[in-house]
């Protein structure tokens, strides 16, 4: 089936080029990390410390004529480890293969593939942008595989629902895309209407259902000193309504989102507000935020299981979605980047959990090797007691095993052509 696909997207890209302005490009990016995890954890397999190889190769060729513009992005990924099974941390809090994290199983269109897959090893493909656009004065109409980013939050966002970058996530430069019918209504002030419908399959059935499929609206207000976001979708069968609020305080910016979810007959709220400050501190350009997040999803307390989470339907089928990552309800993140030189970033990131006290402390240095050729590097240091969000949560009633992060390191190799 994919191969079929794959020929039909040639045979329009082919079309598209011979009447179109087309440009090529791509990178090709190379992860390792290293991943030391507690004895008491799950995840400490045989082969803890746990390292993995990771390449990722992405083809783009993005065409213009006219009103219309078409994107093709082709992705091949190839992932190595000794021990594989620790996929399941990538996977949520139940287990899932690797091969299943590059799954187009929800999808209208199935665009991957395995093309093998071992103890160790696994090498998988996928069509991540495949849309035409047409583009008028006051519309814009996209039609096939994109992604769409709503929300002004800067590590937890409320608004946006459609596969959201973890909190922790290293590199956000491109979101998984999705299959979409989006449609932008433009005003001559800068405001815009915005619209979307996302059709997803029954993992059971294989059928389109519209308790897993996404529509959405959301009008952005601009005035000479604010912004305004207005939202109301359903999503997976609940309905979601939120708005969100840009401005200026102590000549920096200040945002702040707020959604009600109406879900198994229960309204949940989640809002976030930050405020982003820019500076220079011995010469050198300094930014940063601090956000504060609030999960109406979340469990309260300072000790949790995993058996707690399953407890909380609402709470456990969002993780297992990829559409939250956190157990609690009161959060803290803050982060600085200290542009040391025009080639080298760093980057500290702190993840607090207020309701139980644990935290994860991120450090990202980037450093700028030639123009098409960035290093990255950096570790993730959780800090917390047992039975917290970052120091573990219990896997069991025996208090003897937790569902524990690692203490990683990690770098990435990044070219662009």
């Amino acid at each position: 089936m994919f191969l079929k696909h794959l020929q039909i997207i040639f045979l329009l890209s082919l079309a598209t080029t011979a009447m179109a302005e087309t440009n090529f490009g791509g990178h090709v990016k190379y992860f390792y990390s290293y991943s030391d995890f507690p004895d008491d954890s799950v995840f400490a397999a045989s082969a803890n410390p746990y390292r993995e190889s990771l390449g990722n190769l992405r083809l783009k060729a993005e065409s213009h004529s006219g009103n219309w513009d078409a994107r093709l992005h082709y992705e091949l990924n190839g992932l190595y480890s000794t021990e594989l099974s620790n996929c399941v941390f990538r996977g949520g809090l139940v287990g899932r293969s690797c091969a299943d994290l590059a799954s187009d199983q929800s999808q209208l269109f199935d665009l991957s593939s395995v093309i093998s897959e071992s103890d160790n090893s696994v090498l998988f493909q996928r069509i991540d942008r495949l849309d035409l656009t047409y583009s008028a004065e006051k519309l814009v109409t996209r039609v096939g595989r994109q992604a769409i980013s709503w929300g002004n939050g800067m590590v937890y966002n409320p608004l946006d629902l459609f596969n959201p970058f973890p909190p922790d996530a290293i590199d956000t430069e491109y979101k998984r895309g999705e299959d979409m019918l989006y449609l932008q209504g433009l005003f001559s002030n800068g405001s815009d209407l915005q619209g979307l419908y996302i059709p997803r399959r029954d993992p059971l059935s294989g059928e389109v259902t519209s308790n897993q499929s996404a529509a959405a609206g959301k009008y952005h207000w601009l005035s000479s000193s604010y912004e305004l976001d207005l939202l109301a979708a359903r999503n997976y069968g609940d309905t979601v309504v939120g708005a969100a609020y840009t401005g200026e305080w102590l000549e920096n910016v200040i945002n702040a989102s707020a959604t009600v979810t109406h879900a198994d007959d229960e309204n949940y709220w989640s809002v976030s507000v930050n405020y982003n400050y820019s500076t220079i501190l011995q010469g050198k350009n300094l930014t940063g935020f601090i956000e504060l997040f609030y999960n109406g999803f979340g469990l309260s307390g300072k000790r949790h299981s995993i058996e707690d989470v399953i407890a909380q339907p609402a709470l456990f089928s969002r993780l297992l979605r990829g559409e939250l990552f956190t157990i609690g309800k009161y959060y803290l993140a803050t982060s600085a980047l200290f542009e040391m030189s025009p080639l080298l970033n760093l980057n500290p990131i702190l993840f607090v959990n207020l309701g139980d006290g644990s935290a994860m402390l991120q450090f990202i240095g980037t450093y700028s090797l030639s123009q098409n050729f960035d290093l990255l590097a950096g570790f993730n240091l959780p800090m917390g007691a047992d039975g917290t969000e970052f120091g573990g949560i219990e896997a069991g009633t025996d208090h003897e095993q937790y569902l524990s992060p690692a203490k990683t390191l990690f770098t990435r190799l990044a070219w662009y052509f």
